[in-house]
């Protein structure tokens, strides 16, 4: 027999469906589009590491995939209304003081309560100056915790600014007994927890765990498996094991799904455009799959690196928004099934607008681009492309690699940007590299990203100036752009503690209007998720925003 590629591949497939089908349905193996760097939620930066964290290691309260919050390892969420939340006052200013209770039969994998004291050790942990905590100020607005010393279940948390959303705000809880000590050996070396974090160095240690799973083993390239939580105090999981598969390209991930090398596609998978496709396969072939769409809180743009001295201009900056057919893009790539995106705002949010009169739109128009590049100073040459004191206008543009869609977006732009005399280079990069690498310490021009947030969030942490990822704040904080604006500042801070919904949607349509003005990031669409599941699976609910399914998997089964 002749041994051909093709015969190889299908050799392969066949092996690895078969095993799969031994297998039995006791165990799931679920594809991610991108490997994280860490599954340390005090660090992590990346969707897919969030995931698995939402799985094995519980946050105090969740969104539900609805977007209504509600409480988790806690018994009551604080609010004004019960009484667990009051305002008070100080020389210093407003503060918000707040009682919690853990679970009382919330336990670490190693049969450790989870107490007030492991809330205590994130908070300390997630305020050393030494630890690159992406969400830094949510850390630094805590002001005190404080233990009952009767019950280490209760605590008096105290919020130096009184956010209307503290609750999410809140750090995900980590075992005291176990990371503090880490943190105590690394004293004074920055990044030198994450390293030696038992979530990097130890990750089949059970008390790193109060989930319904844990981590049995991470192969970095391959794979994360997960088995139950013998301790976990909820429902016990179906599923004897869960495998999540890092494919990095989404060509081989449905064909992995084919094969039976995995049984689904997580919502961290296929691109929108693939997911379409693959939904009329389905039809097409019966197959037993079900794809799945939702609207998301996503906010699909290019970040502009405001530090640059091309990109600095906004004149360039809005040349470049003017020459971007979003419309003819959604339609191109998506059938007009995701809209074009005008700022960071999504229609789940209480302040979202696209009324000209609120905010700045840019509608296609090359004229409106060429005029704008022209009174910037870079004029056409001949060889269809600008300078500028002898310059070409020449911009990179940067991504994560064997992603699909994004690779044709690039294309895409650098066609259209193209048409007004400027050229675009393209430069791709492994997620992990991308997302801990180059957007951390703004080593880019434009960067083709995404933001996943929850419904109804002030994004201090991507707007405010504060945010900006440096040396001096350990590259903390998402305002990667490097957008820095006083007033912006100002709203933003009166919009995080105004408790009345009106007034806050007045404060954020003033940020929304200057962010348009400003174009810090330049807009592409709006995202929805998509994900492919096994026939057959119930319990499982996809989310459209950054509190994923994962959170309710101990209720998946078939």
């Amino acid at each position: 027999m002749k041994f051909t590629l093709q015969n190889v591949l299908l050799f392969l497939f066949l092996g690895l469906g078969l095993a799969a089908q031994a297998a039995g349905k006791n165990e799931l193996s679920i594809a991610l589009n991108a490997e994280f760097d860490t599954i340390n939620p005090i660090v992590n930066t990346m969707m897919t590491g969030t995931m698995v964290d939402d799985a094995v290691l519980r946050p105090m309260v969740m969104l539900t995939p609805e977007g209504h919050p509600k409480p988790v390892l806690i018994k009551e969420i604080p609010s004004l209304e019960n009484k667990k939340a009051t305002f008070i006052q100080d020389a210093q200013g407003k503060h918000l003081k707040t009682e919690f209770e853990f679970l009382p039969e919330a336990h670490w994998g190693d049969g450790t309560p989870v107490t007030c004291n492991d809330l205590k050790a994130a908070w300390r942990i997630g305020s050393d100056p030494m630890v690159a905590t992406p969400n830094r100020d949510d850390y630094k607005n805590i002001q005190s915790i404080t233990v009952d010393s009767k019950n280490p279940k209760k605590c008096t948390l105290i919020f130096k600014k009184p956010f209307y959303d503290f609750y999410l705000n809140l750090p995900r809880p980590l075992p005291a007994h176990l990371e503090l000590p880490v943190l105590e050996a690394n004293k004074n070396k920055a990044q030198g927890y994450e390293h030696n974090s038992l979530y990097v160095t130890d990750v089949r240690n059970v008390g790193l765990y109060n989930g319904p799973y844990r981590v049995s083993e991470i192969k970095f390239g391959s794979h994360i498996i997960l088995v139950p939580n013998e301790t976990f105090y909820g429902e016990k999981p179906y599923f004897k094991k869960i495998i999540f598969r890092f494919i990095l390209n989404s060509t081989a991930m449905e064909a992995n799904l084919l094969s039976g090398n995995v049984q689904m596609i997580s919502s961290s998978g296929l691109s929108f455009d693939q997911a379409l496709a693959f939904e009329k396969k389905v039809k097409a072939q019966n197959l037993p799959y079900e794809v799945q769409f939702v609207p998301g809180v996503m906010y699909s743009h290019i970040d502009v690196n405001l530090d640059d001295p091309i990109l600095s201009d906004k004149k360039v900056r809005q040349a470049l928004a003017y020459s971007f057919n979003r419309d003819d893009l959604v339609k191109a790539f998506f059938d007009n099934r995701q809209p074009p995106a005008y700022h960071f705002s999504t229609k789940f949010d209480d302040w979202f607008t696209d009324n000209p009169k609120d905010i700045t739109i840019y509608t296609f128009s090359r004229h409106k681009a060429e005029k704008l590049l022209d009174e910037a100073g870079w004029k056409m040459n001949a060889d269809g492309y600008r300078r500028k004191d002898g310059k070409k206008l020449t911009l990179t543009l940067s991504g994560v690699t064997d992603t699909k869609l994004n690779e044709m977006l690039a294309v895409y732009l650098q066609n259209q940007w193209k048409q007004v005399g400027v050229e675009l280079q393209i430069r791709n990069y492994p997620a992990r590299v991308f997302f801990s690498d180059i957007l951390r310490h703004r080593q880019f021009q434009l960067a083709l990203l995404t933001w996943v947030n929850p419904p109804n969030i002030v994004d201090y942490n991507s707007l405010h100036s504060s945010m900006i990822p440096s040396a001096t704040n350990g590259w903390a904080g998402h305002n990667r752009s490097g957008w820095k604006n006083a007033e912006v500042d100002k709203w933003i801070s009166q919009a995080q503690q105004e408790f009345d919904t009106n007034k806050r949607v007045e404060l954020m349509h003033k940020v929304l209007k200057q962010y348009t003005e400003d174009l810090p990031s330049l807009p592409a669409y709006y995202r929805s998720n998509n994900c492919v599941i096994p026939k057959g699976l119930k319990g499982y609910q996809m989310s459209g925003h950054n509190y994923t399914e994962f959170l309710q998997v101990e209720k998946w089964h078939y």
